[in-house]
């Protein structure tokens, strides 16, 4: 069952699409409006990362192979990305975080979620954000899946700043990533972020996926993680998988990594 929705967050409109086990399609606007049956259900809150969409084949594919394993999940757009309202020069790591945490109350209040089984998961700039909010709420959110977390933001960022892309920071106060534009602000904010600092300030139950190909966030990053978090972290490194899963069968190993993971924390 899809069932599209919408939630306000710092006064911007986030829209999203949610994957429900044993459902007709229809449109998802709050606990209110949805039939309550006994039914409930394990829950991803599934982000994309920076300059991405929650329409993106990887994130599609994981929600479709949860569903398929009686697990919901819900998908939405960062401020600033794809459907929902802002713009991208106005995003920030601060108010993505916001967002999450608008769309994670609004998971906990649908009938159909087990809210003692809401998993937080992110790729990319998605799982630093994840990372942030657990810190910021430690009694809430205690499980994430993180897909090629980048908690070293701003050194991917600052890397790319050479020739008429420095330019473009300092007349423009932006760098461009094709047609997504990342404001000052976030590059600044990034610098200050120590991800693996906060990481080390928490202890959630955690699902770690990397491709042993990806050349935009360093696969070391989810084995560090591994090391800070030890027994309650499951490590899982992708062969030949890159940033993105862009293969058939990395795209394959990547769901059925998280369905594996999250069916198996159900039965326990």
């Amino acid at each position: 069952m899809l069932a599209y929705f919408s939630v306000v967050s710092d006064g911007r409109t986030l829209r999203g699409v949610g994957h429900i086990p044993d459902g007709d399609n229809h449109e998802l606007r709050g606990a209110g409006q949805i039939p309550d049956n006994s039914s409930k259900y394990p829950c991803l809150v599934l982000m994309h990362g920076l300059t991405g969409n929650r329409n993106e084949r990887m994130l599609v594919n994981i929600s479709r192979k949860l569903e398929e394993n009686r697990v919901a999940s819900l998908r939405f757009d960062f401020n600033g990305h794809g459907e929902s309202e802002g713009r991208p020069e106005d995003v920030t790591v601060a108010s993505e975080v916001d967002n999450l945490w608008d769309i994670y109350q609004f998971a906990k209040g649908l009938p159909f979620v087990d809210p003692d089984q809401i998993y937080v998961g992110g790729h990319s700039v998605g799982g630093l954000d994840a990372v942030l909010l657990a810190a910021e709420h430690p009694d809430e959110v205690k499980k994430l899946v993180l897909i090629s977390p980048a908690l070293t933001t701003y050194h991917e960022l600052a890397e790319l700043l050479y020739g008429d892309m420095l330019t473009e920071v300092l007349e423009n106060h932006r760098v461009p990533l094709g047609s997504f534009n990342v404001g000052q602000a976030m590059l600044e904010e990034t610098a200050k972020i120590n991800g693996f600092e906060t990481a080390s300030h928490i202890q959630p139950e955690a699902l770690l996926i990397h491709g042993r190909m990806d050349r935009d966030t360093p696969a070391y990053n989810s084995v560090m993680l591994k090391k800070i978090w030890g027994e309650r972290a499951v490590l899982r490194l992708i062969e030949g998988a890159d940033h993105c899963y862009q293969s058939d069968e990395a795209n394959r190993l990547l769901s059925d990594s998280i369905a594996e993971y999250i069916v198996n924390r159900r039965k326990l």
